[in-house]
């Protein structure tokens, strides 16, 4: 192998290296499972009443995301979320089965999700914090 060989052979390892290392934060930060995955605790409040809800979030391999709620007073029966939407701190998700919709946000420092739950032509607030 002659020396301009040798150099070109050293140069593309480094510069493969330099990018390699320049991309793997991307990759560990898209591997990295969404704060929302896990299990949540809250209950809505309708009139005196208040009703218990549990979500349930988890991510596929491909990153979708799916989910459960269940209404503990009315049945332990987990229902599917449908289009569980999840673009820090942004969550959207529907629950076909009722007619019922939650849009809330994220905070990292409280570890909670708060927002708005729809049903019925009914906004109500639903704030869940992470189940222990």
């Amino acid at each position: 192998m002659t020396d301009i060989h040798a150099t070109k052979l050293r140069l593309a390892v480094a510069l493969t290296l330099v990018l390699g290392l320049a991309v793997l934060p991307a990759l560990l930060q898209a591997a990295a499972a969404p704060a929302i995955v896990g299990n949540w605790e809250g209950a809505l409040s309708v009139g005196a009443q208040s009703l218990p809800v549990q979500l349930h979030f988890t991510q596929a391999k491909d990153g979708t995301l799916t989910g459960t709620l269940v209404s503990p007073t009315q049945s332990n029966d987990a229902i599917p979320m449908d289009k569980v939407d999840y673009k820090e701190p942004t969550l959207h998700f529907e629950v076909p089965a009722i007619a019922g919709s939650y849009d809330g946000s994220y905070d990292k420092a409280k570890d909670e999700i708060s927002g708005q739950w729809k049903q019925g032509g009914q906004s109500l607030p639903l704030v869940v914090k992470r189940a222990k």
